[in-house]
């Protein structure tokens, strides 16, 4: 009964990947980062325990709220995805897609190695029984990845280098839920430390930038030295020149 809703929650963590990566207030995207974070947690068939949840949630909201603290004096807007709003959805939806797809072709690959007697406790056994939820954390977990790539591998403004490793382990969760044999508590309690751990580092990065430069923007010392350099030279040939 709750599958079809389990799935619009994955969609909904994409959408908060994208503000994440979009908003070019720095706030708005913390918010859709540990909102990822948070959704990530429901999608999954069958639900974990009562505490696994509540873990979940407590460390989504542990690391979302230092962050957020911490970004209070940072500017209005920030360096956010080159590709802007339309871009950076139509990204996340054709990575849904793939995902998808994917996952489709994984479970059934799954499903012919198992036999027709599918193993309950094999890892992907749910894609294999054709799980609406497991298909749609793949999709969402691709797409998430997709998102922060650019901001983890090119980083240009430290706040979204930290947003970006938050929406990997956003879609390393959903990775696991997907691809669980069966509901781990442990699992689920060490995602919860790593979102809240993720959030304290994020945030005493962003607090140091912002007391250092008044910003967040990553800036390369050692290529502007040699600039230094040359104006110094010409100074002094101007020196000499006299």
């Amino acid at each position: 009964m709750l599958t079809p809703i389990l799935a619009i929650v994955a969609a909904l963590a994409v959408a908060a990947g994208v503000v994440a990566v979009a908003a070019p207030n720095p706030r708005h995207a913390t918010l859709g980062a540990f909102t990822a974070v948070l959704l990530a947690a429901f999608v999954v068939d069958p639900m974990p325990d009562a505490p696994a949840i509540v873990a979940r949630v407590a460390g989504a909201g542990v690391g979302g709220w230092l962050v957020w603290t911490a970004g209070r004096e940072a500017p209005g807007a920030t360096t956010r995805s080159s590709l802007g709003w339309p871009g950076a959805a139509g990204v996340a939806v054709a990575a849904f897609a793939i995902g998808w797809l994917a996952a489709s072709a994984f479970g059934g690959t799954v499903a012919t190695g198992v036999g027709d007697g599918v193993v309950a406790n094999v890892p992907g056994a749910t894609l294999a029984d054709g799980s609406l939820v497991a298909r749609a954390g793949i999709a969402a977990a691709v797409s998430l990845a997709v998102l922060a790539a650019p901001s983890v591998v090119l980083p240009r403004d430290g706040l979204r280098l930290g947003l970006g490793v938050v929406l990997l382990i956003a879609a390393a969760s959903l990775l696991s839920d997907a691809l669980g044999a069966s509901p781990d508590d442990v699992l689920d309690l060490a995602f919860a430390v790593l979102v809240a751990l993720t959030g304290a580092a994020v945030a005493a990065v962003t607090a140091a930038m912002l007391r250092a430069g008044g910003d967040l923007v990553l800036r390369d010392v050692l290529a502007r030295e040699p600039a230094v350099r040359h104006r110094a030279a010409d100074d002094a040939h101007r020196e000499g020149a006299r």
